[in-house]
Formats: C-alpha cells, structure tokens, sequence
C-alpha cells in the first residue's frame, strides 16, 4: 500500500486488526480523565493474521493492516489530518477533522480507511470505503460541533459553477449505536443513546477563484441526508421553508441562515414533505442521481444570501457533523462517488 501520510504529532498511537475494532483512544482518553473504560479486552493487532497479511505503523503514530491487497488503517487524530489515498482515479482526501475539540472536551473520535493496493475502485469516481465512531459529551461552549468527518474531492476544484452541467452522486450510509458498522440505521436507537449528529454534503461557493480558508468563503451549501437529535439545528430553520425540490422521488427542503463566520449557509434538508415546519427532516441512506438542480435553483433567488452562476465552488465534502452522544456510536460509508461534469 502506498499512501501520501500527512505527519501529525496530535495522532494516538493505535494498530488495529482488520476492522473498526476497539476505540482504545477513547479509552485512553477516559482513563486519563479518570472516567470508566468504555471497553474491556484487547483491540486488534497490528501485526494482523494470516501469511498474507503485513502491518505496519504510517508517521503519525496510527495503525495499519493489510490482507490480500486491502489495507485497513485507524486514525485517531486530535486535530484535523488529511489522508489521501494513491488512485487510479479521482483523487480524495479524507480527514477524521475533530476541528471543534478543545482542551476540555470530553470524548474522542477515529477513523477507519479501507484502501486498495492496486489502487483501482468500483468506478474512477468513488471514494475510499470509511467509518467513524465516535463519543463526545454535550459541549459547554456556543460551538456545539466537535467534528465534521469527511471525504472530500481534490481535483477540478475550484471550478466555476456555470461550467458545472451534472453533479452526480452514488451513496450508502448507515448510523449505529456501537463500535461497529450497522447494517441499516435504528432511528429509535440512536434517540434512545441521545446521539446528536447529521450526514451531509457540504459545498462552500465564493465570488472569487481561490480562496484560502473555508471561513472566508462567502456562502456554503449543504445537502443534510440524516438528521438525528435535537442539538442538530438546521440553521434558519426557525424562519421556515424558503423552497422545495423533488429529484429523483427525494424531497429536499431548503432553509437559509448565517453562522459565526457571517457566511450564508444554505441548507437543502431531505423530508417526508414540503411542509416540515420543525425541519425534522428524513433520513436518506441511499441515493443515486443529479443534485446540480439543488444549486441552479439559487440562481433564480434574490438577495445576496444566495450564490449566482459566476461563483466558484471551491470544496465539496461528503461526512457526519458529530455534535454529541452518551456512547460510542459508528457512521459508516460502504459506497460514496461523486462525477462533477
């Protein structure tokens, strides 16, 4: 396997064997604030099993397994850490991205990246398998976001959107209570287990070419597929439904506000209706079409809260907002591909 490891200091030293396994960085994390362990018995081995099988420790400090020509690595970082596979087809990065943890944050958060030795995927468009399990406490402060763990797109960006004429994506999420992928998402679980979280495509647009820092772009747009909790608030959801879209028998509702950053954030939410007044949404797990639709409607809307066709798109992500939880709980993304054209 050949991966361009991005150094960071701020990963816990973890080998792990084939699978998502034991998160023995949040237990280690507990330990040192003196909180019961979460888990109990060894983790995996980073040696791995089997005379085919190799391990070994990237820079960084994280684990790695590989077996038949699939690797398997955790990353269990304290700040935000690229990760970007050797393909031969789109390039992606993912990024465990803990960017909103402090220094009294209780919880941790990994993730788990299966990569191909050969570098060859399902189609030249899609992603790295990946999951993320992770436990944080409400937070104390005004930012109520510890993470947002994500895949995100390196070529052709930024482009211009009127040059965009297709955006099509192909995904399979699932939301879990556990260490371990879940095979379907139990809403009832992870209401039971008070799990706050999203799962979402995040875009954000500027007026200008290159920007430098997603805070200084002038209007980020996201796609929420799964909203679960309370603490997930839909920014302007208070002001209600400005629009409502229907692509391929999926209904999206629009909502607009501003965040810390003064940007407008325009969110599209899935939803079993136009009418969704408390922008409960409805969790979307697979889908398979064009959401360009979703961003040339903006164009025919009026004010500066919306983008126009001479914008750039500069990022365009796929992951899971974590706000909070009382246990571990597991998103996994079996299939993600995306083909701007």
């Amino acid at each position: 396997m050949v991966l361009r490891w991005v150094v960071n200091a701020g990963l816990l030293a973890i080998p792990i064997g084939g699978t998502v396994g034991a998160l023995m960085g949040i237990d280690a994390h507990r330990h040192a604030t003196g909180q019961a362990p979460l888990f109990s018995g060894g983790g995996g081995s980073g040696s791995g099993s089997g005379s085919d099988s190799s391990g070994s420790v990237p820079p960084g400090g994280s684990g790695s397994t590989t077996h038949n020509g699939v690797a398997n690595t955790m990353y269990c970082p304290k700040t935000p850490y690229g990760i970007t596979p050797e393909t031969k087809g789109q390039s992606f990065t993912l990024n465990p991205n803990p960017w909103g943890v402090t220094g009294d944050t209780v919880g941790a958060l990994c993730m788990n990246v299966t990569t191909f030795d050969n570098g060859t995927y399902a189609t030249k468009n899609t992603a790295p398998e990946f999951s993320v399990t992770w436990q944080y406490d409400p937070s104390l402060s005004t930012q109520p976001v510890h993470a947002y763990s994500n895949v995100m797109i390196d070529d052709g960006l930024p482009i211009s959107l009127e040059k965009i004429q297709h955006m099509n994506v192909d995904f399979h999420w699932t939301y879990g209570v556990g260490n371990t992928p879940a095979e379907a998402t139990n809403e009832a679980e992870l209401t039971a287990a008070s799990v706050n979280t999203n799962v979402a495509i995040d875009m954000f647009m500027s007026h200008e070419e290159k920007v430098k820092d997603s805070s200084d772009y002038t209007h980020e747009v996201m796609v929420w597929f799964g909203k679960f909790g309370p603490a997930t608030y839909v920014l302007g959801q208070d002001g209600g439904v400005v629009a409502t879209k229907e692509l391929n028998g999926t209904i999206f509702n629009l909502y607009s506000g501003r965040n810390g950053n003064n940007q407008w954030v325009l969110t599209w939410l899935t939803s079993d209706s136009s009418n969704d007044p408390e922008a409960k949404g409805k969790t979307t797990e697979t889908f398979t079409g064009d959401l360009l639709p979703l961003i040339t409607d903006l164009y025919s809307m009026t004010g500066e809260a919306y983008p126009s066709k001479s914008d750039y798109m500069g990022i365009f992500q796929f992951g899971t907002e974590a706000f909070h939880s009382s246990t571990n709980v597991t998103f996994w993304a079996p299939k993600f591909s995306v083909d701007l054209q």
